[in-house]
């Protein structure tokens, strides 16, 4: 049968995930593996998550509450911005597509890095908009070739920020003179869905921006360090006025019940996250000190994962640390080959890994000498 399919549809894609732990079990036949893939959050939720989630199983009958009222009060006392700015969904990846759906049309032009967030590109061209890619010189976002890109057809400008798939970020100076060359009827999204793992001192909270530059939304996710990627939670600031746009094209039970009362519960937890985050901060620097030892560049991450340079053949890599039991996602998945991203897991994880990826490259040394 023919089916009359959108011509934007036929033109995309599947997103390609990390590949889950029980196909890889399947696949391999192999009892122990680590996914090392998706920057998951390795501690998982709070025990305070997992309480709400069992008090509310006595109302799992009933639709959540559209309008997410108790999660969005908690992020106004918690950041002191308006509930009237706040919205919520499921998860960042579908406020990118209200955002997309609300903003975009044909012909319409996005701007974004080129090794960056692959579903600001996916919902674009779902609307049939054309997209800009600008410079990553040293895999950073280069704000000036953004400007510099700038059309009349310009939508929507994506700042990600710490980055993903590269885990750069850019300071507090360098985006107060982006946005101010910025034309106001141009949206840009601060996607933050990393920013409880920022390091660097010159780091900044972006909602101190949204009186100025009525332009700006910022987005945020429950999915990273708060451990909660099964339940899909993601919420964003933006103008009231947008908000209400907004709350027109996102679904009207996007959020579960389950979700909305972890979200909840998860922000109550402040001493669980600083756990999560210094956690992270240790297995980022036993990285920094393998990779460092070894004579393998990286860049300088303010996520929960580095991306590194193998100096081979990442796919080689890619397979053969998954015979061993680890699972990670190669750099040929990212448009950035040679290179693996490979998330922070525990201190255990961690050493087991390194201990796998030195055995995989001394393979691959010997066996490039039999073949010479």
């Amino acid at each position: 049968m023919k089916y009359k399919i959108r011509e934007q549809v036929t033109t995309m894609k599947r997103y390609v995930a990390g590949k889950p732990i029980s196909e890889v079990k399947r696949e391999l036949g192999i009892e122990t593996v680590v996914k090392m893939a998706s920057n998951e959050n390795p501690m998982g939720a709070s025990p305070k998550v997992k309480e709400a989630i069992m008090k509310t199983c006595k109302d799992i009958s009933l639709y959540p509450d559209s309008g997410s009222y108790a999660l969005r009060s908690e992020l106004s006392k918690l950041t002191g911005r308006s509930m009237d700015e706040i919205f919520i969904g499921g998860g960042s990846d579908s406020l990118i597509k209200v955002i997309s759906s609300t903003f975009l049309n044909h012909d319409d032009e996005i701007i974004m890095g080129e090794h960056s967030f692959s579903r600001y590109e996916d919902n674009a061209r779902l609307m049939g908009a054309k997209i800009v890619k600008t410079n990553m010189e040293k895999l950073v976002l280069d704000l000036d070739d953004m400007e510099k890109s700038i059309t009349d057809r310009t939508k929507i400008i994506y700042l990600c920020n710490p980055n993903n798939p590269t885990g750069s970020s850019f300071g507090k100076n360098d985006f107060e003179a982006f946005i101010k060359k910025v034309p106001d009827h141009i949206i840009i999204v601060m996607d933050e869905a990393y920013r409880e793992y920022v390091t660097r001192e010159d780091y900044f909270d972006a909602l101190d921006y949204l009186d100025e530059y009525k332009n700006l939304i910022v987005l945020r996710t429950f999915s990273k360090a708060y451990g909660m990627a099964s339940l899909r939670v993601g919420y964003g600031f933006a103008d009231p006025e947008l908000v209400g746009y907004f709350y027109r094209v996102v679904d009207p039970f996007d959020v579960n019940l389950f979700a909305q009362e972890a979200a909840v519960a998860a922000l109550g937890d402040t001493e669980y996250l600083k756990k999560v985050i210094e956690e992270n901060s240790r297995g980022k620097e036993y990285f920094y000190k393998e990779l460092e030892s070894m004579g393998l560049s990286y860049v300088v991450s303010d996520a929960n994962f580095i991306l590194w340079d193998t100096e081979g053949d990442d796919m080689d890599i890619f397979h053969r640390l998954m015979k061993k039991g680890y699972i990670i996602r190669p750099g040929g998945f990212l448009g950035i080959p040679g290179y693996i991203r490979v998330s922070i897991s525990t201190m255990e994880n961690n050493i087991g890994f390194m201990r796998a990826f030195k055995e995989v490259l001394s393979e691959i040394r010997e066996q490039e000498k039999i073949s010479v």
